[in-house]
């Protein structure tokens, strides 16, 4: 079922998030593999950052395997799977939600529903996701999973001829048409425990900016950035 579900993420857009510690120091026990990802999971919009699932049937389960525990859901637009190892490395491939509304009967009524795959990036799901990816980084160091720093790879994949759009219809929309040629934008970096524990939100911000500059987006506005991740974090986007 793995490998079912990693060939649909990987068919259409797809986030793949790697943390890797920069020197292992004590492997973590099987149980504390699940319990670890649980515990500092992130819930700012209903849906957590990563999903750890309750429940075994079609779709979505949760399984040990000899040295990690792997997660997945195929629920709609949520397809992600994602594995932690007893070496602390953590792995995580996400479907790109904007590429799976027409087949999810949640946006049956919405005019998200006329969305083609393939064609957008929304900025606040992007800005969201990453500060949510930094946010459980952070809590995992402050449970000293990565007391000698870690390494964090970030891939937003099969990007090429997409464009920003803001989706929510309370903001004004994005004056320029900002697209991107590149089919692949990766994001790599290395950080002190220090580092993500104090500053995650503001390295978040960095990534984002990262990847709008290569949709061609020159001047983001970081002031309303700040101003959003405050809104997530603090559960008042609505």
């Amino acid at each position: 079922m793995m490998e079912k579900i990693l060939s649909q993420i990987k068919s259409r857009g797809y986030w793949r998030v790697n943390f890797r510690p920069l020197i292992i120091e004590e492997k973590l026990k099987l149980p504390q593999c699940k319990n670890i990802v649980e515990k500092n999971q992130v819930e700012y919009r209903g849906w957590y950052y990563p999903h750890v699932p309750h429940r075994s049937d079609n779709d979505t389960d949760l399984i040990l395997g000899n040295n990690y525990c792997e997660g997945w859901i195929n629920w709609g637009a949520h397809k992600e799977i994602w594995r932690m190892y007893q070496s602390g490395q953590f792995i995580h491939y996400r479907a790109t939600e904007e590429d799976w509304y027409k087949e999810d009967d949640w946006y049956n009524n919405s005019p998200f529903k006329d969305i083609e795959s393939g064609t957008i990036l929304s900025v606040l799901s992007a800005l969201y996701l990453i500060t949510e990816i930094f946010e459980f980084l952070s809590r995992l160091a402050k449970n000293g999973l990565y007391k000698e720093g870690v390494g964090i790879d970030i891939g937003l994949n099969k990007t090429a001829r997409r464009k920003l759009v803001m989706l929510d219809p309370m903001r004004v929309p994005l004056w320029d048409q900002y697209k991107t040629k590149i089919d692949g934008i990766p994001f790599t970096a290395q950080y002190s425990n220090e580092q993500i524990i104090q500053n995650a939100r503001e390295e978040a911000l960095e990534v984002i900016i990262h990847i709008f500059h290569r949709f061609g987006w020159e001047n983001p506005p970081t002031g309303i950035f700040k101003s959003d991740q405050e809104k997530l974090i603090t559960r008042k986007l609505f």
